[in-house]
């Protein structure tokens, strides 16, 4: 006996078994002892526990009763706890979920079985706190991975032809491969595409962007059967086979009854608590009044019965909103409940998540009221309703994300046992006694539900219920239902089939839900299940046959679309099916009203959609085809739409309303496409059927134009009627043609669709009608067509019908002709957009191409004279065919200029050569070489780049790859750092091209004759003038359809065309002649100057359509030229050319003339052309005895060189004679000149006069606080870096690593460790960076300069300027660099002796002992006390007027100099410190130091410090050309080498400032070396240890005070590095490797040709190490930490720690000096294997440690060892060391997607939650959100509040969604491109392309150095804030 409701299930529905193993129950008795009773009352805890179905029943009828409404966690988990015990029943059923867990396993994990007897068991808890259901499907996943890494079976069976089926979320990333998926719309999710493979395949990388698709893995309708082989999970079905349907499982019955009923009782409680739930157009009507809210009347929805609905409590419900922001919801959610701020804040983003949230349940009804109407106050989506009805639809949310989690489980490893169980489940009708029960009458849109019946009478099923209240449904459960029924539609195809045709059914009632109820469109049920029907052809054709699926689509768009609505309180409704209206009923009224709303909005183009994918499937255009009312239906809703929006040519007055022509336009290309699809169905028909139905569409045509129905206006259009047209082409021609001018048209429309029908159902005739291959019979289609489709009573009304069908398509095309002739500017710019979207590619196939093949057709079915006759009398040139060409008459028109005429003129030409030339449509051509013709003529024009190219093919040669087709006839030019990549046309394609291009407007026609001419000159460079012959025809074959396009090549047609067309170019060598004609047809009163035309284009033309003749009919052509057409006295073609030949005003074109009157020549009897040839003779005769001719190009060069020497002679004398007047006074000033104005530093860039001492002026500098520079991270895996740190730094030795390279799809690739991607910010160091224009400023000027910078901030107000003028900033007049200080250029005065050089390559440098001794003995001569050498220096050793907060208008020791001498200079530096001192104040906590910031180490240090880093690994630049790269001092910028210059002189010049020229200096240079020298002055040892002061600080100082020393110092200062190196290595090295030795995995660098020779310099290192720290005492564990690493490792560590002093120190030596203390030799330099350590040692005269420190005499020996006494006596803190390798951004993939990927899921650690926008930092790849209010404080956002911590003012973000970069400056920004190009070397800035990116490494490398490290973000936001007016907000992200 089957069950309930079976008899009404297909047989793919019977799941259950009669397996041995199992008892073999009734089901009938099973089933019948469940029910669903909400209303009953019974305690729960009557019913025993082995009948859980009814405990089950019972919690969900009154569990709201004993929760008071309020659902919590314990309810959840009540729940999910009874669900589980329906289906787990016995113990032994549990292995078929879970095999190895028990549920008396009471250690609970992800595998473990919750415990039935503890409730909190079945919620779990998440890393953030969030507590969620126990997850079958994450059990079972976590499962899988411990049977994966065991090498066990998986426990999920794999079958062949699954169907992957995800449904993707908004904005998830999806996959699409060109080559393999039959159109764009497949796509495949993340881990399919992970899972397979696409090697060489064209994949495009997208987003989902609403809940519309679904993934198509092992879909075979969506993939091309020979290119797609499936993914791992969901491997194709192979060849022949069928899918596996497994209809008996080995499962018990029990447990599957258990199952089914389990989903009875989820599906009837949902559908009983959906029925009174909202709509959406309801939220927000609350009940006015207190007794009103109470008594909820019909208008409030209820599932209470009367006597409970007064009682409450009630409940307030928020529902998901777009129009607010979060900050203001959460405010109004604060104030209306009175809650914490971020207990509102939560809440809120609940309800985004979630898509409700029920935020007050009150037994009150005043408070959850007044809870209500606050947050209607700000009209957010809220509802006042009962607590039971909110409880219950929390409850509904719970049950289906416990099926949804079933759906994606196995039972006994199959995932299709609670899929067909739930899908039988679906398909009964609602159980007895479950109708509306005791609540409120259902609402109107559910009354036919009600009544058992849904469209065309058939009886309800659950699934129809579901269907019809999906609406009601909020954002998750929308969601989580979309996944269910992709799961059941996708697991079995006749499930999908029976499934769909119960959609089919309910369609219309779900298109009136999302047309008029759902606020969310992306979220409605057609956008999402819709895809998955409307995409397989097996199941549209059964929807049809057993659902209406085709007439219920039709009716609803035919509804939509003539504003067939019912309008009604909440819930309008389409009159279904619609009110059909007779054509031909003469009385009815317009059907199409482009007022309503289907053509003010948008959602019709889905409904559309939905039509077009039916009819796109063979299945259903078989159906279509074989059943013409279904064809008739399809045409009387294409019928409405012809003749829309009318317009007439306006020629009086310009219009004064333009009409709005945008609303018929929303349904053209999706019209037009629906008429090109359904005439494609034809292709499956037979002859009868496809002639029938043109006769029926010709029919319609007709009718329409004879207004003998109600398609068109009458009021608007003409009955066409006949007229004779004489002479036209000859004399004596007579035509009976359609009478029509159109010039002064009365009604054109855009839209005439059948005409577009009927021309590809012609097209798809030719392949379906055997046409006669014999030739004899060319009439064979002009026959077929008046016989079978025409249908004509008589010869005459044939070829009037004739005319009619291609009369519009002739309208278009002159109409069309007649806009680019500027004939329509009086209707407005309306009329142009038409023209522009009409002819667009993407459409132009299925509109502009139909109607140009609708004349070609009918060039095949009429008289070729007579057609051409007619075509002339439409473009209203008929007077220039006939009579005297010089006949004023012509040119008697008050409607048309004589140029807009001769355009015409050109058109009609051109589109007779085109109806021959361009076969592509009459021949059928293959897509593929449709698709190869256009890209070879794109390029044909210019080199473009690939997106230029696409955007420019045929919407159907986008669906397909195009990439293989570039590749054979273009050559790709590779993308560089500014350039995008680029396609030119190879070489031997040129042969080719069409000049003349069906496609080509009249720019194109001359670039590409151009491209030609080039080529042809470039293969023979002695023709100047080559000849472009066209290319040959390609007519269809005899024996196709339209063979007899071309005939009229062969007749006198073509003759008469160009007779009249060359006939008129004869004005072109005698314009007056042309002036006095068109006068004389102008009357007085009217004459104006005409505006005299060009006739180029007609010769052109004309010259092309005659060879295009002579390459096909030559004889004949040759006897029609030599006839004469018009009036007597005229000359014939032949000898109009002969002329031209001979008139110079044709010189252009003598080739072409030349070539076709040989041509005539060849194939005419001698007689007729005696005196042509002998006129050839006599010039060939003349042209032999002539003498050469000179060459033109020679003749000018010479002119041009005799006239520049004579020019060069002037200049000579004029230089002489100035020479002889100022040779006395010269000698006189030159002194005095020399005196006064001293050296110039170059020109102001304001006033443009020269800086020098005079007029003091600077180097105009942007100082930035910054925090790039980079200390060590005490991390093994960062120790591996500096480990592998290059041993010479000035090659190129850096190299790339990417990150997140994906292991299943990039298995040759190592994974680089993650913990080295993005630098801890918490370890980056922070100083003032120094960055410089190079232009110079006055002091003066720079004042004035900055005065008118504020006032334009305050004229400009509303506008966020590109500089601050609180922070002093400027901009650069020239280079819009931003600056805030002018560092000066002029030197200071004091005597210093310049920097040691040793030029000889022999000579030494003073040795360290002998400069001591020096120096030793001037401070006894000069310096009288030793204590008086620290006078001015701090305790640390610092001079004092370096630091910032000396301030010297009070601090200065000689005033009286510093305002006289050095006024403009102590400004300038009072500038730069007034910006200083601030940032020293505010960064004492992130410098570590109490003191203020000293400017040699924290200003000229840092800048010095990031030149040097800049270059590492980078080798020479190209800066450094003109000079020998000796160190990386060469490689600096020229710029910066001068910035560091000028910084070391604005040193000195502060010492000036601060001590005035009287001071006694020599204590500063004794007090360098004493503080080198602890016991040189024992009374005066500063108490600081020298270890804790930063060397290089000291090298600035030395080059600033003393630069004759600063040899020296750099040596001991280099010792002083390299212990403290050693000191802090000794922690490094203790902390990395505490925690482990081994560093992790990662890329091997490439080769380092000089690394034995840099190890050589510390080999054997660990006992010197040893014997220094024992000078430090009692060292901690030393010979332990030494212990831990290898001498490789320390010699290495030590190497990499102290080369970049050396490198910094040289920098500076060479700034000051410009060489270097010692010359290095030729054969070091030129060593390769020399490393670079060991030159800078020889270079600065350096000592090598290791020897040096061996020795105990050496002078550096003791030095250090006291050194290490002092550091050890006071403090013994441990210096920090830097990083020392290349400093890299955030560790980017080499494929953008893999990032994306990667942090798809991840959470932010602020918010912990997912970003809407997440973005990375660049400098420390930390994720954050962008824009958001979750991380916001304030008015600023999460980057603006990151970048304090860690690039201080400035930051780089990757915008992920984006994929762009953001770039911040101190409230300022701007966005940039990254550093990503796709496989044609172009952007694709939010993948808006789908192309894969791929890293660009020169992109790469320019973004991290020129944008980056060169610290130009500021200039880069300054200047693109100057582009634009730009109203700020920066700070908000």
């Amino acid at each position: 006996m089957p069950m309930p409701g079976e008899r009404f299930l297909p047989s793919s529905l019977n799941p259950f078994s009669r397996s041995s193993n199992s008892s073999n129950p009734n089901p009938a008795e099973s089933h019948s002892s469940m029910s669903f009773n909400p209303s009953s009352s019974s305690s729960s805890s009557l019913i025993p526990p082995t009948e859980p179905h009814k405990a089950l029943s019972e919690i969900l009828a009154n569990a709201h009763i004993s929760r008071e409404g309020k659902f919590s966690n314990s309810t959840k988990a009540a729940l999910i706890k009874g669900l589980y015990q329906t289906i787990w029943q016995k113990q032994e059923w549990i292995k078929y979920f879970l095999p190895v867990s028990s549920s008396n396993n009471h250690d609970h994990n992800d595998t473990t079985l919750p415990s039935f007897g503890n409730l909190g068991d079945w919620l779990i808890s998440d890393e953030n706190g969030n507590t969620k259901p126990w997850s079958m499907s994450q059990a079972q996943s976590n499962l899988e991975n411990q049977f994966k890494d065991k090498g066990k079976q998986p426990l999920r069976k794999v079958r062949n032809g699954m169907i992957c089926g995800k449904v993707l979320q908004r904005f998830e990333r999806t996959f699409t491969c060109k080559t393999c998926a039959i159109n764009p719309s497949v796509i495949l999710c993340a881990e399919c595409f992970q899972s397979s493979d696409h090697e060489g395949h064209e994949v495009l990388f997208g987003q989902s962007y609403s809940f519309s698709a679904s993934c198509d893995c092992g879909d075979p309708s969506a993939w091309k059967s020979n290119s797609y082989i499936g993914c791992s999970n969901h491997p194709k079905l192979e060849q022949g086979e069928k899918p596996t349907q497994t209809l008996k499982y080995d499962i018990p019955d029990n447990l599957l009854i258990a199952i089914h009923k389990t989903i009875v009782i989820i599906l009837e409680f949902i559908i009983q608590t959906l029925q009174h739930s909202l709509l959406p157009s309801e939220y927000g009507h609350l009940p006015k009044t207190e007794e009103e809210m109470k008594n909820m009347n019909m208008e409030f929805q209820t599932g209470e019965s009367k006597d409970k609905r007064s009682k409450g409590p009630w409940g307030v419900v928020m529902w998901q909103d777009e129009k607010h922001v979060l900050r203001e919801m959460t405010r109004q959610l604060r104030d209306a409940l009175g809650i914490k701020w971020e207990i509102a804040e939560q809440w809120i983003r609940e309800v985004d998540e979630v898509g409700r949230k029920v935020i007050l349940v009150s037994p009150n009804p005043i408070i959850a009221f007044h809870a209500a109407n606050m947050m209607q106050q700000i009209d957010a989506p809220v509802s006042l309703r009962l607590a039971s009805d909110t409880f219950k639809e929390e409850t509904v949310g719970v049950l289906i994300s416990w099926m949804n989690d079933m759906i994606k489980s196995t039972i006994d490893g199959d995932d299709t046992v609670f899929k067909r169980m739930l899908a039988k489940a679906l398909y009964e009708p609602r159980l007895r006694h479950s109708g509306v029960g005791q609540g409120t009458p259902l609402a109107p849109d559910l009354k036919d539900l009600e009544w058992g019946k849904v469209m065309a009478g058939h009886d309800t099923r659950r699934i129809d219920w579901l269907l019809q209240l999906d609406s009601r449904l909020w954002k998750k459960a929308k969601w989580e239902m979309r996944q269910i029924y992709c799961s059941v539609l996708l697991f079995d195809l006749d499930v999908r089939k029976d499934l769909a045709s119960r959609f089919a059914m309910n369609y219309p009632r779900l298109v009136e839900h999302y047309l008029f109820q759902d606020r969310e469109l992306d979220t409605n049920i057609i956008y999402s299940s819709a895809y998955l029907i409307f995409t397989n052809g097996a199941v549209c054709a059964h929807a049809t046959s057993k659902g209406q699926l085709y007439n219920n689509v039709l009716h609803v768009v035919h509804a939509w679309y003539t504003g067939q609505v019912l309008k009604s309180d909440g819930c309008d409704r389409l009159i279904i099916p619609p009110n059909q209206f007779d054509p031909n009923d003469s009385t009815a009224k317009g059907r199409l009203d482009i007022e309503v709303p289907a053509f003010r909005n948008k959602k019709g183009l889905a409904l559309l959609g939905h039509l077009r994918g039916m009819i796109r499937h063979t299945e259903m255009r078989k159906i279509i085809v074989r059943q013409p009312q279904l064809f008739n239906r399809a045409l009387w809703f294409i019928n409405m739409f012809v003749g829309l929006q009318p317009q007439k040519r306006e020629q009086s007055e310009h219009v004064e309303y333009e009409i709005d022509w945008y609303r018929s336009f929303i349904v053209l290309p999706d019209i037009a496409k629906f008429c090109r699809e359904l005439g494609e169905s034809f292709l499956v028909g037979t002859p009868d059927q496809v002639l029938s139905a043109m006769a029926i569409v010709v029919n319609r045509i007709l009718t329409d134009m004879m207004l003998m129905s109600n398609t068109l206006d009458r009021d608007r259009y003409i009955r066409p009627v006949e007229h004779d047209v004489q002479d036209v082409l000859y004399q004596g021609s007579r035509f009976i043609l359609i009478k029509q001018s159109v010039a002064r048209i009365e009604a054109f429309s855009f839209h005439h669709y059948l005409n577009l029908l009927l021309a590809e159902m012609l097209k798809s005739s030719r392949q379906v009608i055997p046409f006669e291959k014999d030739s004899s019979k060319p009439s064979d289609l002009t026959q077929i067509i008046e016989r079978f489709v025409l249908r004509a009573q008589n010869p005459s009304d044939s070829e009037r019908m004739k005319l009619m069908i291609i009369e519009w398509p002739m309208q278009m095309h002159v109409v069309l002709s007649q806009i680019r002739a500027d004939m329509w500017k009086k209707n407005g710019q309306a009329v142009k957009q038409q023209h522009h979207h009409y002819r667009e590619m993407t459409v132009r196939e299925a509109t502009l191409d139909q109607d140009f093949f609708l004349l070609q057709f009918g060039l095949c079915i009429i008289d070729p004279a007579k057609f051409m006759v007619a075509l002339i009398d439409r473009y209203g040139l008929a007077p220039w065919f006939r009579g005297n060409p010089k006949n004023p008459d012509i040119w008697l028109s008050q409607a048309t200029e004589p140029k807009q005429r001769i355009n015409l003129f050109e058109d009609f030409l051109l589109l007779v050569i085109h109806l021959v030339s361009y076969p592509a449509i009459i021949n059928g051509w293959s897509r593929d070489k449709i698709t190869r013709k256009h890209i070879i003529h794109q390029l044909a024009v210019q080199p473009l780049a690939y997106s230029e190219i696409y955007k420019k093919l045929p919407e159907r040669s986008q669906e397909s790859s195009v990439t293989p087709i570039l590749k054979q006839v273009a050559d790709f030019r590779e993308p560089t750092e500014s350039s995008a990549g680029q396609y030119s046309l190879k070489d031997e394609i040129f042969d080719e091209i069409d000049p003349y291009w069906h496609y080509y407007t009249k720019n194109d026609q001359r670039g590409a004759m151009k491209q030609i001419v080039s080529s042809l000159q470039k293969s023979d460079p002695s023709n100047e003038t080559p000849l472009v012959l066209p290319r040959p025809l390609e007519l269809p074959p005899t024996g196709n359809a339209f063979t007899s396009v071309g005939n009229y090549l062969q007749t006198h047609v073509v003759g008469d065309i160009v007779y009249w067309a060359i006939t008129h170019c004869l004005h072109m060598s005698n314009m007056d002649e042309w002036a006095t004609i068109f006068h004389s047809s102008v009357s007085i009163e009217s004459r104006e100057p005409p505006q005299v035309p060009t006739w180029d284009f007609v010769l052109e033309y004309a010259l092309h359509l005659t060879m295009i003749a002579l390459s096909v009919a030559p004889a004949q052509f040759a006897e029609h030229s030599l006839q004469i057409k018009g009036s007597e006295g005229d000359h014939s073609t032949f000898q109009n050319l002969w002329l031209m030949q001979t008139n110079s005003a044709y010189k252009a074109y003598k080739a072409r003339i030349d070539y076709i009157l040989d041509t005539i020549v060849n194939y005419l009897p001698q007689e007729y052309t005696i005196d042509y040839r002998a006129n050839k003779e006599a010039e060939s005769l003349l042209s032999l005895s002539s003498p050469v001719k000179p060459d033109p190009k020679a003749a000018a060069a010479a002119r041009q060189k005799a006239i520049m020497a004579a020019f060069a002679k002037q200049q000579q004398n004029f230089a002489a004679m100035m020479d002889e007047g100022e040779d006395e006074d010269e000698s006189m000033t030159e002194d005095i000149e020399t005196e006064e104005e001293g050296e110039n530093y170059g020109q102001c860039i304001v006033c443009q006069e020269e800086v020098n001492s005079k007029a003091p002026g600077g180097m105009m500098a942007l100082l930035q606080p910054s925090r790039t520079l980079r200390e060590a991270v005490h991390d093994r895996d960062w120790l591996e870096e500096s480990l592998q740190t290059p041993t010479s730094l000035d090659r190129s030795t850096r190299y790339h690593r990417f990150s997140h390279s994906n292991s299943k799809t990039d298995r040759s690739e190592v994974v680089e460790p993650t913990t080295t991607e993005g630098y801890p910010n918490t370890s980056m160091k922070f100083g003032i960076h120094m960055s410089a224009c190079s232009h110079f400023m006055h002091e003066t000027c720079m004042a004035n300069y900055f005065d008118a910078t504020k006032i334009r901030h305050t004229q400009q107000v509303q506008r966020h300027h590109p500089e601050n003028a609180v922070r002093l900033e400027y901009m650069c007049p020239l280079c819009k660099s931003l600056g805030n200080v002018l560092i000066p250029v002029e030197a200071s005065t004091t005597p210093r002796k310049p920097p040691i050089i040793v030029k000889k390559e022999g000579d030494k440098a003073p040795s360290l002992s002998m400069t001591i001794r020096r120096v030793s003995s001037e401070g006894l001569l000069r310096v009288a006390d030793s204590q008086r050498i620290w006078d001015h220096h701090f305790e640390t050793g610092e001079v004092i007027p370096w630091f910032s907060d000396c301030v010297f208008s009070v601090h200065s020791l000689d005033h009286t100099y510093r305002r006289s001498h050095m006024r403009s200079t102590s400004r300038m530096a009072d500038r730069m410190r007034g910006l200083i001192r601030p940032l020293s104040e505010q960064s004492q906590r992130i410098r570590g130091k109490k003191t203020h910031m000293y400017l040699p180490d924290d200003m000229v240090g840092y800048t010095v410090s990031m030149a040097e880093i800049t270059q590492r690994g980078l080798g020479s630049p190209s800066t450094a050309v003109d000079k020998q790269v000796i160190t990386v001092a060469e490689q600096v910028p020229e710029m910066s080498m001068k910035l560091i210059k000028k910084l070391i002189g604005l040193l000195q010049l502060e010492l000036d400032l601060y001590f005035g020229p009287g001071f006694d200096r020599t204590a500063l240079r004794v007090g360098i070396f004493a503080r080198f020298l602890p016991d040189w002055y024992r009374s005066s040892t500063l108490p600081s240890p020298l270890l804790l002061r930063r060397p290089l600080g000291m090298v600035i100082e030395t080059a600033a005070i003393a630069p004759d020393l600063l040899q020296s110092v750099i040596v001991m200062a280099y010792y002083a590095e390299l212990t403290r190196a050693m000191l802090g290595l000794s922690l490094f090295v203790k902390k990395g490797c505490s925690s482990r030795l081994n560093a992790s995995p990662r890329s091997t660098p490439p080769y380092d040709p000089t690394l034995s020779d840099g190890m050589e310099m510390f080999t054997g290192f660990k006992g010197i190490m040893l014997s220094i720290l024992r000078n430090a005492g009692p060292f901690t564990d030393a010979e332990g930490v030494l212990a831990i690493i290898s001498d490789e490792m320390l010699a290495k560590l030590l190497y990499t720690h102290t080369l970049p002093f050396l490198r910094r120190s040289a920098i500076i030596y060479n700034a000051v000096s410009g060489s270097y203390p010692l010359p290095l030799s030729t054969t070091t330099f030129d060593n390769d294997s020399v490393c670079e350590y060991k030159k800078l040692l020889i270079l600065l005269g350096i000592p090598f440690p290791r020897e040096t420190l061996k020795d105990p005499t050496a002078t550096e020996t003791p030095i250090v060892a006291r050194w290490l006494t002092q550091w050890a006596m006071q403090g013994r803190i441990i210096p920090t060391l830097e990083y020392p390798g290349t400093y890299e951004l955030f560790r980017l993939p080499d494929k953008w997607e893999d990032l994306v990927l990667s942090y798809s899921n991840k959470i932010c650690k602020k918010c912990k939650t997912k970003p809407t926008y997440p973005a990375i930092c660049l400098f420390c790849g930390e994720l954050v959100c962008l824009g958001g209010d979750c991380c916001s404080k304030g008015e600023e956002g999460e980057c603006n509040l990151h970048m304090r911590e860690c690039g201080a003012v400035v930051g780089m973000f990757v915008d992920i969604r984006r994929w762009i970069i953001l770039y911040l400056y101190a409230g300022s920004g701007s966005f940039g491109y990254m550093p990503y190009l796709d496989q044609h070397g172009e952007l694709d800035i939010s993948m808006r392309r789908g192309h894969r990116q791929y890293v660009h490494l020169g992109r790469l490398d320019e973004l991290r150095k020129s944008t980056w490290l060169m610290h130009n973000i500021p200039h880069l936001t300054a200047r693109k804030l100057e582009l634009t007016t730009d109203g700020g907000g920066w700070g908000c992200l």
